[in-house]
């Protein structure tokens, strides 16, 4: 109906600590070296994102494995998907709005069979389709991606909490990026160690922080198994870190052939 939910307790109280005392020594150490990322497209030079975590702490593979938030992946993307990314957003005060996007914004728009088609390698953020958030008439393309926003502080409307259009994951388009954004949009609120779930077509923003806290969230993005991830984990993540996963983690992080896709020599 929505497109989102909020997972309560998806997160232990050890765990929750855990996480929060890991990943705010490493964005500390990362901006005490100045190799510090910004936000993604650079929309602002306040925010800072931490990157390719499986190799940054084992509580992070551990959140990857979430059986909780994997259940709810797997009910709306199947028994078999991918983690594409893994990455935690350190929100400070004075950012600035994130314009509204979708994360399978990759997937090319239906055409009539008798138009013209947009080609799969042209595609860009900014040659993507846009309109209204209302339901499509029509048919639209089933989610690709689920996005697993586990929430490491409170995420509420003051501190920025991320900005959700309801409904819009069944309009068939994608959204106006214009900021302000010309949509209503809602905060996904909840208190540390919930998650925000929210699909691959659910038009979504980081908010910004007015307060004088930071905000914590990490993301564990999932895709199907025929789409290539956000992150090279095949080709980044550490020997010692592969050599000491399970099984799934291993599969999760694309090192399992899927229908022949993923293979080389010997499957």
């Amino acid at each position: 109906t929505y497109g989102y939910c909020v997972l309560a307790e998806a997160l232990t109280p050890a765990q929750l600590a855990a996480v929060r005392a890991r990943i705010e020594e490493q964005i500390e150490a990362e901006r005490a070296q100045g190799i510090e990322r910004r936000a993604v497209q650079h929309y602002d030079q306040v925010n800072q994102w931490v990157t390719m975590l499986i190799n940054k702490g084992a509580v992070f593979a551990e959140l990857a494995e979430n059986p909780k938030a994997l259940a709810l992946v797997g009910h709306v993307l199947g028994k078999e998907f991918l983690l594409s990314v893994l990455e935690a957003h350190f929100v400070r005060k004075g950012g600035s709005l994130m314009s509204l996007h979708c994360d399978q914004w990759w997937l090319a728009f239906p055409t009539a069979a008798d138009s013209r088609y947009a080609r799969v390698g042209d595609v860009t953020r900014s040659t993507v389709q846009t309109g209204p958030a209302e339901r499509a008439r029509g048919p639209v393309w089933p989610p690709a991606v689920v996005n697993v926003m586990y929430m490491v502080t409170d995420f509420t409307e003051e501190n920025g909490g991320t900005r959700i259009v309801p409904g819009s994951h069944l309009s068939g388009w994608q959204p106006d990026q214009a900021v302000p954004h010309p949509f209503e949009t809602a905060a996904a609120e909840g208190p540390a160690g919930s998650a925000v779930v929210f699909e691959g077509r659910t038009w979504h923003a980081a908010g910004v922080n007015r307060t004088d806290q930071h905000r914590i969230g990490i993301t564990a993005t999932y895709c199907g198994p025929m789409f290539r991830q956000l992150t090279n984990f095949p080709v980044g993540t550490q020997a010692e870190v592969i050599e000491r996963a399970s099984p799934g983690l291993r599969a999760l992080l694309g090192l399992k052939v899927w229908s022949t896709y993923g293979g080389i020599d010997d499957h």
